[in-house]
């Protein structure tokens, strides 16, 4: 067996699991470790939710992506009840996948080690923004039909060797990596509003560094955050109470958020306090009109109703200001207090 699956653990995800729920842990863990294809369920007390327990399983081992984890069938019968996973491919096939996947991760991982946790962590997101889309034609087969047809967008593999995923791919990817650069990382489960689609079932990660913890949804800001070429950090280290504003889970299966020291915007000096601060951002923002405009405000600056437009005119006439005039492409995210902008001629 590759070392890949002798990696499994009772990680991040596990301790935050009422005992019965740690019991049907186990035995997924169990079952997973020898790539089974089916397993009785029956020592797992009837109250217990599988499918949560389930994604508790794979956020703490994304190195499991043999099945279909969209696809899970139960039958019962004299000799138990049977839990079935569906798309299981060869030993041998799972094999091949399991190598490819440690691979491809030692790849990536050689070019992010070195440097302290937020600059590999940084790294870490940046490279996945770069190497993975979003599979779109998933996301409309789930939606019409209940399930997908990729199963692989849904984990590590996919995300990794495609480039192409759903957000439990996303997650999955970043999981992966982030365990192999010595973090403990978990899925967190819940659902999610953005513009786009309105509120939907989601999947992002908490990881813990230094006995603290943060959100990540490399997800959302890959499809939503990113302009063009540029990338995205609004959703990258968040606290419980920032990430709640458009993110919605049960508070009490997750560990505690609440620092902001690796927010992006903050170790960038790009946190605007104040008006005045805003405004002199921007004015340094207009000097080197090759770099996009980053900000993030605090709740104490309070913004009208059309605040994406307010905060586009406050940033021209700094511009102006500075003795050059310009035009802005620009985006406002009210959820995550984001306002990304860039000069074009």
């Amino acid at each position: 067996m590759t070392e890949i699956l002798m990696n499994m653990c009772e990680g991040l995800g596990y301790s935050r699991l009422s005992p019965q729920e740690q019991q049907a842990y186990k035995i997924l863990l169990k079952a997973f470790a020898s790539m089974s294809t089916s397993f009785d369920s029956s020592p797992i007390a009837k109250n217990v939710d599988l499918m949560k327990v389930l994604q508790v399983v794979l956020g703490d081992n994304p190195n499991v992506v043999y099945f279909n984890k969209t696809e899970i069938k139960i039958s019962s019968s004299l000799l138990g009840k049977q839990i079935r996973l569906m798309g299981c491919p060869s030993k041998s096939q799972i094999l091949k996948m399991n190598a490819e996947l440690e691979s491809k991760a030692n790849a990536i991982i050689s070019t992010i080690r070195g440097g302290d946790e937020y600059s590999q962590l940084i790294k870490l997101y940046e490279y996945l923004q770069n190497n993975m889309k979003y599979d779109e034609q998933e996301l409309q087969e789930i939606l019409k039909r209940g399930s997908g047809i990729r199963q692989n967008s849904h984990n590590a593999y996919g995300a990794l060797i495609n480039g192409l995923a759903v957000c439990d791919g996303f997650s999955g990817a970043f999981a992966l990596l982030a365990q192999r650069l010595g973090y403990k990382c978990m899925f967190v489960s819940g659902r999610s509003t953005n513009r786009l689609m309105g509120a939907v079932d989601h999947i992002w990660n908490i990881v813990k560094v230094n006995n603290r913890c943060y959100h990540l949804d490399v997800t959302w800001d890959t499809t939503l955050g990113r302009q063009g070429k540029d990338l995205s950090y609004e959703y990258f280290a968040l606290t419980d109470e920032e990430i709640a504003s458009d993110h919605d889970w049960d508070i009490n299966t997750t560990p505690a958020c609440s620092y902001n020291d690796f927010s992006f915007f903050l170790r960038n000096g790009l946190y605007a306090n104040s008006t005045g601060q805003l405004r002199d951002m921007f004015k340094t923002s207009s000097k080197n009109r090759r770099l996009p405009i980053r900000v993030k405000l605090s709740y104490n600056i309070s913004l009208p109703p059309n605040a994406d437009e307010y905060l586009c005119q406050m940033a021209l006439e700094e511009a102006v200001k500075t003795g050059t005039s310009a035009q802005l492409e620009y985006t406002w995210n009210e959820h995550t207090r984001c306002f990304f902008a860039r000069f074009v001629s």
